[in-house]
């Protein structure tokens, strides 16, 4: 098997609709649009960002501001965003804001 040596890899459009329910997509595009994905650590194997914290309705990207990590484990990206419920693997929207973020850059 190949050694995956970044996030980035992982990452693609395909990737976020596999994962992401299509409401979550709306709403993270909306956030990423905005501007509202602030880096605190970007390595080829582990991202922390900010997301979210935006005045204005859902569909706005409006909301709650939380703590997004992706890392690498065994090839695959796992994720982690404050805003979900504990040992939930849920590609939310501050998930797909930063996922877009990063396919920007």
């Amino acid at each position: 098997m190949k050694k995956i040596s970044s996030i980035r890899q992982l990452l693609s459009p395909d990737f976020i609709g596999a994962h992401a329910l299509p409401s979550n997509i709306v709403y993270g595009d909306a956030i990423c649009s905005r501007g509202a994905v602030s880096m605190i650590n970007c390595e080829d194997t582990r991202v922390e960002a900010w997301v979210g914290g935006l005045d204005g309705k859902m569909i706005e990207g409006g909301g709650s501001r939380r703590r997004v990590e992706f890392t690498i484990s065994e090839n695959r990206l796992e994720w982690h965003c404050t805003g979900n419920p504990k040992n939930h693997q849920i590609f939310c929207k501050h998930c797909v804001a930063l996922a877009r973020e990063m396919l920007k850059q």
